[in-house]
């Protein structure tokens, strides 16, 4: 005995009906999300402005944030670390092997900071047998250009070429960054 399925036949609603069937569009989201944000910055506005003879400021703690960030912006710094104590130090970029050999004077790394060696390295300490010496002073941007060509030249640099095999950049910078 052969069996057949039989499909159920589907009416298709009157056109007059089809704009009831649409889905409706969450208005009831917007709402909500408009009514958080309002929420927060209600709580939050005294944070960020002030008024002050019928005009809004910034917040006095808020002008103090961006004043300090454009001091840090012109006053940066760009820095290496050096050895001061041969030994093994992390490799960062070596091909084959973490660790690589460095002599008293060579430059483990070179950075840039905006907020000076105590604040760079209070949750990230560098190795004791490292030292900072600030090279470059100036703003950001040209602490952030004597960074990059210090990078890209440490392979000519006489302590990399003595090397069997030359790094492209020091050993503690992972990246051309």
């Amino acid at each position: 005995m052969e069996t057949k399925t039989v499909k159920p036949k589907i009416k298709t609603p009157p056109a007059e009906l089809e704009p009831l069937l649409q889905p409706k569009p969450k208005h009831w989201l917007w709402l909500l999300l408009l009514a958080t944000i309002g929420i927060f910055a209600a709580i939050n506005w005294d944070d960020y402005v002030v008024e002050k003879d019928g005009k809004l400021e910034l917040a006095p703690k808020r002008r103090a944030k961006l004043e300090k960030e454009l001091e840090q912006i012109d006053n940066a710094v760009q820095y290496a670390l050096i050895v001061d104590a041969a030994g093994y130090f992390p490799c960062l970029n070596c091909e084959g092997r973490n660790v690589i050999f460095l002599n008293v004077g060579e430059t483990w790394k070179f950075g840039t900071t905006r907020v000076g060696e105590k604040e760079r390295y209070k949750s990230d300490p560098f190795d004791k047998r490292l030292s900072f010496e600030a090279q470059v002073f100036g703003n950001y941007a040209e602490c952030l250009k004597a960074e990059k060509i210090k990078i890209y030249t440490y392979i000519l640099l006489p302590e990399n070429q003595k090397r069997e095999i030359p790094l492209v950049r020091p050993p503690g910078n992972p990246y051309d960054n």
